[in-house]
C-alpha cells in the first residue's frame, strides 16, 4: 500500500510539473526532428566559429505567397515573446515560384525603408484574405501608401531603383538551394540545423525542435570556449 502512495505521489509531482512548465524532456534526433546541413550558412571570411558570446541565429526562409507561412506568424509572435537575449530572430524571403519574385522585393523594399512591422501582417492579409494580386508592383505600392504612409516617389526609387534588392534576393536564393531548402516556412537555427513541417509534422511542433537546438548550440559554444580557456591556460610544453 506503502508503494501505491509512493508511485502515486511521484506521478502526480511529474503531472505538475508537465503542467508548469508546458513542456517534457523530450529528445529530438537528428535526421528524423531536424537537419544537419552542410553548408555553414553565416560563416564569416576566416571561417572562425563563433563564440559564446556571439548571438544564436534563427531564420525563418518564408513568402507572403505561402499560406503555412501566414499561419505560422502566430507561433512566431509567442516565440518571440519569450525569446532569450542570446538569440537573433530574422526573416528571409524566397522565391520557388515567378509569382513570388515580387513578394520578396516587397519585403526587402519594407526592411530598406523600415517599415516591416507596418506592412508585414497587411501583405499576408492582402494575398491570403482579401486575395489581391500582390506580385503587381501597383498594389504593392498601394498597400505601402495605406499601411505605412511611405510616399509614392519613395517607394519607387526604392522598389524599382536600388539594385542592392535584386543582389540580396538572389545571394538568398543561392544561400537556399546550398541547404536544400524547398518548402516553407523553413527555420535555419545558428547556420547549422534545418526545421520545417515535414521533420516538425507541424507548425506547432516547430519551435520545440528550434529551442532544444538552441540549446544544443549554446552547450556546444560554451563546451568550446572552456576547451580553448584550459588549452591556454595550460600550453603544452613542448
Amino acid at each position: 500500500m506503502k508503494s501505491i502512495i509512493l508511485k502515486r505521489a511521484s506521478f502526480a509531482c511529474a503531472v505538475f510539473w508537465l503542467v508548469q512548465t508546458g513542456t517534457s524532456a523530450e529528445e529530438y534526433e537528428a535526421g528524423i526532428d531536424y537537419y544537419v546541413l552542410d553548408v555553414k550558412e553565416d560563416i564569416d571570411v576566416k571561417g572562425s566559429a563563433p563564440d559564446a558570446t556571439e548571438k544564436i541565429t534563427v531564420i525563418e526562409y518564408f513568402s507572403y505567397g505561402c499560406l503555412a507561412c501566414k499561419k505560422f506568424e502566430d507561433h512566431i509572435s509567442k516565440w518571440l515573446a519569450n525569446k532569450e537575449d542570446d538569440v537573433e530572430f530574422k526573416r528571409e524571403a524566397v522565391v520557388f515560384q515567378e509569382s513570388w519574385a515580387m513578394l520578396a522585393k516587397a519585403y526587402y523594399t519594407a526592411v530598406k525603408l523600415d517599415v516591416l512591422d507596418a506592412v508585414h501582417i497587411p501583405m499576408f492579409e492582402a494575398i491570403h484574405e482579401e486575395k489581391r494580386a500582390m506580385h503587381e508592383p501597383k498594389n504593392i505600392e498601394q498597400l505601402f501608401k495605406d499601411e505605412a504612409q511611405i510616399d509614392s516617389k519613395v517607394f519607387r526609387e526604392t522598389f524599382y531603383e536600388d539594385d542592392t534588392i535584386v543582389e540580396e534576393i538572389v545571394d538568398i536564393h543561392e544561400k537556399a538551394q546550398s541547404m536544400r531548402i524547398k518548402r516553407t516556412p523553413s527555420v535555419v537555427v545558428d547556420g547549422k540545423f534545418l526545421v520545417n513541417t515535414q521533420t516538425a509534422q507541424s507548425r506547432k511542433r516547430i519551435f520545440l525542435i528550434v529551442d532544444f537546438l538552441i540549446t544544443k548550440v549554446r552547450t556546444e559554444r560554451n563546451n568550446d570556449g572552456a576547451n580553448e580557456k584550459d588549452l591556454t591556460s595550460n600550453p603544452p610544453v613542448l
